[in-house]
């Protein structure tokens, strides 16, 4: 199936990251949204369109799309799906529908639907009229996720994702840098639908592993990833108990002294059991100091003082474990 070169050309801006145009070649040129270029997104773009064959190369993962199997890969379309995406488009062309196979082991199902990379310039100059666009980058802007000293090495965000549309994706990446799962945040107030969703039919990891300073021998373990991203060696694990996987993950840092960061809502049943559980099970635990008191959490700290990081050390001296943290809570 030919596509009009416009269609095939818009995909590969919405898609890949920092995207340019070689015009001695009539090359364009990105990091690769398939591999995620292994540890060099950013650094390094090894995916290619060749416009004269009319095919995507990743020079990384060593593989070729015809333009229409790319295309389907990146977004999820079925090649009925993608016939009539093509036909709704601006472009007017004759579509001569040959069955395509989709390739095996694709990315689909990494993010939501269309994800949108916020921190991609490129990306970002495409949608700037976009009034959702510019809604999530003042949510960003507002809980200082862009200046945080741990901050997210990606945010996401998709207009189309039947559960996540419209919603703030944060990636959970492993140690490799590859996205393992992610929660969706609701960046609006009024929103009637639940604050935070998680990735359909995956086990949740734990977020900011990738992100660990082996320098610092602390660790610090606190509910969702937005108060982690203001920490160092701050960590995620979305709720306050953690999985299987989770444990798994951690077990090669048992040798890192954990403190755990819960909300401020001793006054929540399931969170002061949670804390008890962790004292008796002699965790240490940040015990929230009484200047602090009309404080939910990490973020909200951070956005009141406009601080992009909480001190290591006003958290160890706030933290506590045994019968001492008992007596506090």
């Amino acid at each position: 199936m030919k596509l009009p070169s416009g269609y095939i050309i818009s995909k590969f801006y919405q898609y890949v990251g920092f995207p340019t145009f070689k015009k001695i070649s009539n090359t364009y040129n990105g990091c690769c949204p398939s591999c995620r270029e292994g540890k060099s997104w950013g650094k390094k773009k090894r995916l290619y369109y060749i416009v004269k064959n009319d095919y995507f190369y990743c020079q990384n993962c060593c593989k070729s799309w015809s333009t229409a199997n790319w295309i389907m890969e990146q977004t999820g379309l079925s090649y009925k799906e993608l016939i009539e995406d093509v036909k709704k488009s601006d472009y007017n062309i004759n579509i001569v529908e040959e069955p395509i196979k989709p390739k095996k082991n694709t990315s689909v199902g990494t993010l939501p639907e269309d994800s949108i990379n916020l921190f991609d310039k490129q990306q970002l100059e495409f949608y700037k009229n976009n009034q959702i666009i510019k809604d999530v980058l003042e949510f960003i802007k507002m809980r200082r996720l862009d200046t945080a000293i741990n901050k997210p090495k990606n945010l996401f965000i998709s207009l189309k994702d039947f559960v996540h549309k419209n919603r703030l994706c944060i990636p959970f990446y492993d140690i490799n840098n590859k996205i393992k799962f992610y929660q969706t945040r609701t960046i609006y107030n009024n929103s009637e639908g639940p604050k935070y969703l998680s990735k359909l039919n995956s086990e949740k990891t734990v977020y900011g592993i990738n992100n660990i300073n082996t320098e610092l021998e602390y660790l610090f373990i606190t509910e969702g990833p937005i108060d982690a991203s203001f920490i160092k060696n701050g960590l995620a694990v979305g709720g306050i108990s953690l999985t299987e996987l989770q444990k798994k993950e951690l077990e090669p840092y048992y040798l890192y002294n954990k403190v755990w960061i819960l909300d401020n809502q001793l006054d929540n049943k399931n969170v002061k059991n949670k804390m008890k559980e962790l004292i008796q099970n002699n965790e240490t635990v940040f015990i929230w100091p009484s200047e602090l008191k009309q404080f939910k959490d990490i973020n909200e700290v951070c956005q009141k003082f406009e601080l992009d990081s909480i001190s290591t050390n006003f958290i160890l001296k706030n933290s506590f474990k045994g019968l001492e943290a008992l007596v506090k809570i």
